[in-house]
């Protein structure tokens, strides 16, 4: 049996650590929106692409790099002067219109490129989580737990949702639903744990391969 100054010490180290994460990921957030002109529009692209899976996107716009991992997984978010971009992407055109102080994510798919308006945590006191159904299921909900009350319900397909979130480390379950006007459920994956941090974006993607359904968290600054 561990002594109780072992004990102390470390329970001291995982708070440390844990300390340092929710530090890092603050000041990630407060960095960008600090450096970012008033009036700024904020950008990040997410890779859809699921007929090269392992293959990464990497772009620049105004000088900025922009980079994602494999399928499923997105980019940080830049700061850009609000206006109309036009971008080729893997040989398919884009154009679109940023607004001032808006939040866009660029869905980068195997024959579309197409720009959504995305979120931005705003709230000092809580966290934002978002999530989206990038799946081939109609409808999901997220669940705190399997048999929990669930966080967000019927997020359509291809489509996201949103809420503000306390500062807590929570898992969720993925649970597929038949639709607004179904009770009928059935639960399909276990997110990994998220540190839920004050004014910081966290977004959930959930999507579909060859060997079933997953989550995975984007990276920092657009979640992790």
């Amino acid at each position: 049996m561990s002594n109780p100054v072992q004990r102390i010490t470390s329970t001291l180290i995982q708070a440390l650590v844990l300390s340092c994460i929710s530090f890092s990921g603050l000041s990630d957030e407060a960095g960008l929106y600090d450096l970012a002109p008033p009036g700024s529009a904020f950008l990040r692209i997410i890779n859809l692409q699921k007929n090269s899976p392992e293959e990464m996107i990497t772009l620049r716009i105004e000088g900025k790099p922009l980079s994602t991992d494999s399928y499923c997984s997105a980019s940080r978010f830049i700061y850009l002067p609000p206006g109309d971009y036009g971008k080729e992407i893997n040989g398919l055109l884009w154009k679109g219109s940023l607004e001032p102080d808006q939040a866009y994510s660029l869905l980068v798919a195997d024959k579309s490129v197409s720009l959504v308006k995305d979120y931005r945590a705003d709230d000092s006191r809580r966290g934002m989580l978002v999530v989206y159904n990038f799946s081939n299921r109609p409808y999901l909900n997220l669940h705190a737990g399997a048999l929990a009350r669930p966080v967000l319900t019927n997020i359509p397909q291809g489509a996201s949702a949103a809420r503000g979130i306390n500062p807590l480390k929570s898992a969720f379950s993925v649970v597929d639903s038949a639709g607004p006007e179904s009770n009928e459920r059935k639960n399909l994956a276990v997110t990994q744990a998220m540190i839920f941090q004050p004014g910081v974006l966290s977004t959930l993607f959930i999507c579909s391969a060859e060997e079933g359904l997953f989550t995975r968290w984007a990276d920092k600054v657009g979640g992790r």
